[in-house]
Order: C-alpha cells, then structure tokens, then sequence
C-alpha cells in the first residue's frame, strides 16, 4: 500500500500545469483618490495611458505610451510626486504587454528623451514607482496590485518561470521567479518556483524555506487555497524524508513539524480527495516517527466510530498505519469499514486477512481469501494466507483430539498451498492511479512456471514388502524446459456499485522461467475505484 508522497517532482508536476488563472480586475468603484488628483502634465499623461488601453493595435498602444513616458520624464516642482510615479507605473505596466519589448528594453524604446541607449528594467522599475504610492497612500494598494500582477506580462513572466523549471532550465526559473516576487510579492507564485529550483538542486533547507513563504502568502487569499495545500503537502514531505533519515532528537522533531504541517494541510477550508486522505495518513505516520502513537490514535478513533463520514482510501490508510502500529484490533475494524465501502478493494481484502491472521480469528480467513483472489489471482501470498489458516484451525482440532475436523482442515490446508505454489505466473502492483476519466494500473509480471515443477516433488522410493536391503534410488527426472510464452492478464475496472465499467488486456512479450515484464495499462472509465484481472490461458 503505497503512501502518500508529494516529493520534490510533486511540485514540479503542479507547476506544470499550473498558471495564474488571470489578471486581478480594476476595483469596481474607487478605493483611493490618487487618479483623480492628476493635473498638469499628469493628467495628459494619464489621457495617453487610456488611449494606450484602449487603441486597436500594439502600433497606437505604443505611440500613446511614449508619449505618456515622456510627459513625466521631466517634473515640476508643482507636480505631485506620488500621482506622478502612479501615472508612470500604468505605463511602463502596459509597456510591458507590448510585443518584442521583453523585460529589460532601452530607455528610448518606451520614450525616455534621456539615456535613450540605457536599459529600463521593467520590474525593477514598476516595483520602485508603485512603492512609493503604497507607502504614502496605502489605500492604494488594491490599484498598484492590479498594475503589478493584473496585466498580461505578469502572466508571462510567471509561466516563464514555470517552463523552465519544468525544462530544468534552473537559472531561468530562478531569474524569472525573481522578477515575478519583484512585480508582485504578495503573489506565492514567485516563492513557489524559487522552493522548486531550490529542490531539483538538492537544497532541501532551502526549499523548505521559499515553500514556506508560498504557504504563508497563499493563505491570505482564498483564491490561491489549492497552491497552499501543494506548498504545505511539499514541506511536510521534506520534513517527513528528514525524519526517515534522522535518529534520535533530531528524528523526532523533523517528525514533529512534519506533524504540525500536516495539520495544518487538513484544516485548510475545502481540502478533499488526495489532499486530504494523503494528508491524514502523513500525519499519522509523522506521529508514529516521533514516538506518538497516543496522537496516531486519536486520529483514527473517530474513523472507526463513524466510518460512513470518511472516504474509502481514508479508511485504507489509517488501517494500514494502525497496522504498523501493532493496534490490530482497530486496523481491522477499519479494514471492515473499508471494504464496506468498497468491497473489491485488493488491499483491503489482504489486509483484512492478514488482520484475521494476526489476531487468530481463522475461520474468517478463508471465505476473505476467496473474495480476494477472485480480483487477485496471480499472488501466490494470497492462497498462502488461507493455507496458514486452515493449518492452525487444523492444529486446534488435533489439540482438540477432533481427528476428522483436523483431516478435513489439513487437506484445506494442501488444497490452499498447492493453489498458490503452483501458479504459473506470479503477478504484482506498484500503481493504481484513479481519476475522473481513467485509471492507470501498473506492475509486473513473473514467468514461474518452473516453480510448479519444482513444487510437484517425486515421491520417495520404499522397499517392497518383506524384500531385504534398500530400495533403488529413485531415478533423477529429468530437467524440463519450457518455450519462451507470453503471458496475457484481462482487467476489468470496477465503480463503487460494483458494477464493471472498462475492460483491457495487457499482453508481455515472450517469457522464460524466471523472467519478468513491467506492464501499465490505462482503462478509460470514470469513477473507478477498484479492479480484477483474470490470467489468460
């Protein structure tokens, strides 16, 4: 049962398909005053900027643009300073949505009269004019965040960003995640992409440092609620990665911040699906590395006293952690509930076998069995369990001097073992990725058709009666071969009715004993939520 684990490419995975969904819209009625006390040549500036908004091509936008920049590269001492740098900022802004003019353009290429062959570097130049306005007029800043990160260039420098860390172009991304905190600091995008670079180079401090400060913005603004959970799901990883590798102290409060950013992921308003289960079985498992399993408990107490509240996977995970924690009795009570919900669940039904096992309630064990290897029938373990079962109950009944109740256990017993060792092929799962559409399945798949062979022993010679001396050694058989076969598995996707969605087959190439194949296979049906496979003659 694998974990819950937002590594470090988790987060490149979500920038990849991350963007800032749009522009801030102006505010809708006025919150400051500063655009109308332009006067001067302000106020001809500010008829420039609108023009320049409004024009038809990027030729007109310009043309309007210069002009503006020129009209407030010289000032009076009657002019006002703070609508001066208000008015200046609206432009350079728009400059930087005008095509081939880039970040860093020459001063006369936007208009200024003088230094025209210095360069203007735009972000560094929004950020200067607009903090002056911020800082003499706060009221304001709903206006200069709308210049600063509602524009289209914003946008580019952003996605920029995000297409070259995805491209590990790292320099890049951190050059353009760093214009992008310039433009607009209380945005986690720009921390966000810095903590990704910081990651693909191994520098998990300071990765953890930068997801942080993207965790701390985005929980100011309701809107960024999903970059909040990654960031946060993010550091408890590296917090819980820390904790793996630690001993001692240090394990245990690497674990304990990785508990305390757990937490704080399944609080988040509206979190749900990955975030939220995953993010629970992180904490438990966060509480158990540092020795808490008081902690661990609490978490899954009110799972098994309203199990109807809580999803089937939630119920999966805190089984299998409640198992780790040698809580037997509880991992099987939420073992139950899983499958109540979803009764074809192949790690459930293992599981609540092995539960049954532990805790020798073997009469259960059997017909769990039987439920599983119906989905599962390629593990040899799976046939193993009941075989285990039907040995002790057997041993019970021989204690119990009921010899034909132990005959009949023990030949349960063979009958079990003999299913499981003699399996031609043995069959194993590293993926079950679900979505909305489609499910993805993956694992491998081993030749073991000598293992049947090699489980089917020939019987030992005896004397014949009353001859004397020994019995001839009984003649060495001679070793099979068996033609390379390829080996085909059906699968068919299950929904949580138990009704079958979606068929495919997945067939290796040619094997030999011994020999193994990978196979992933994608079966497109929505809502799937398990699956069983039949071994193709």
């Amino acid at each position: 049962m694998a974990l819950f684990a937002t590594k470090y490419f988790a987060a490149v995975a979500m920038l990849a398909v991350s963007s800032v969904a749009g522009g801030q819209a102006a505010p809708a009625k006025p919150a400051c005053d500063i655009g109308g006390n332009a006067t001067g040549n302000a106020a001809r500036a500010t008829l420039s900027v609108n023009l320049a908004r409004e024009a038809a091509s990027p030729a007109v936008a310009a043309t309007n643009l210069k002009n503006a920049v020129k009209l407030l590269e010289t000032t009076d001492k009657s002019d006002n300073a703070i609508v001066n740098a208000y008015v200046l900022g609206e432009a350079i802004s728009l400059w930087g949505n005008q095509p081939g003019i880039g970040l860093r353009p020459t001063r006369g290429a936007v208009g200024f009269v003088n230094n025209p062959s210095g360069t203007l570097d735009i972000p560094l130049t929004i950020d200067s004019l607009f903090k002056i306005v911020e800082v003499a007029k706060p009221i304001c800043a709903d206006y200069t965040a709308y210049w600063r990160a509602g524009q289209k260039f914003y946008l580019d420098v952003v996605n920029g960003a995000i297409t070259s860390l995805n491209a590990d172009k790292l320099d890049s991304a951190e050059y353009y995640a760093m214009q992008a905190n310039r433009l607009y600091a209380p945005s986690p995008y720009g921390n966000m992409i810095i903590g990704g670079v910081a990651s693909k180079r191994g520098n998990t401090a300071r990765a953890i440092e930068y997801w942080t400060l993207a965790a701390e913005a985005a929980n100011k603004d309701t809107s960024y609620r999903d970059v909040r959970r990654q960031m946060l799901a993010n550091v408890g990883s590296a917090y819980i990665d820390a904790a793996n590798a630690a001993s001692g102290a240090e394990r245990v409060t690497a674990a304990r911040k990785a508990a305390d950013i757990y937490a704080q992921l399944i609080a988040v308003p509206g979190t749900r699906g990955q975030y939220l289960t995953g993010g629970r079985q992180q904490l438990q498992t966060a509480y158990m590395l540092a020795g808490d399993t008081a902690s661990a408990i609490k978490t899954w107490e009110p799972m098994i006293a309203n199990p109807a509240a809580y999803e089937y996977t939630d119920l999966l995970n805190s089984a299998v952690n409640a198992a780790r924690a040698n809580k037997s009795v509880e991992a099987g009570k939420l073992f139950e509930a899983t499958l109540m919900q979803n009764p074809y669940s192949r790690d459930a039904l293992f599981n609540v076998a092995v539960t049954y096992l532990t805790t020798e309630q073997n009469d259960k064990v059997g017909p769990m069995v039987e439920r599983l290897v119906a989905v599962d029938p390629g593990n040899p373990e799976n046939f193993n369990l009941a075989a285990r079962a039907y040995l002790a109950m057997g041993k019970a009944a021989q204690v119990a001097k009921k010899a034909a109740v132990a005959a009949a256990y023990n030949d349960s017993t063979v009958t079990w073992f003999n299913r499981g060792n003699k399996l031609p092929v043995e069959v194993s799962f590293t993926e079950f990725s679900p979505n909305d559409k489609a499910v993805t399945i993956g694992g491998s798949i081993l030749d073991r058709r000598d293992k049947i062979e090699a489980n089917s022993a020939e019987p030992v010679a005896r004397p014949a009666k009353g001859a004397k001396g020994k019995a001839a050694a009984a003649s060495k058989p001679a070793a099979k071969t068996f033609p390379p076969k390829p080996i085909t598995l059906s699968f068919s996707a299950i929904d949580k009715a138990g009704q079958v969605v979606g068929t495919e087959s997945v067939t290796t190439e040619p094997l030999s004993p011994g020999q193994k194949a990978r196979f992933k296979l994608t079966i497109n049906a929505p809502s799937v939520v398990a699956y069983r496979y039949k071994i193709v003659d």
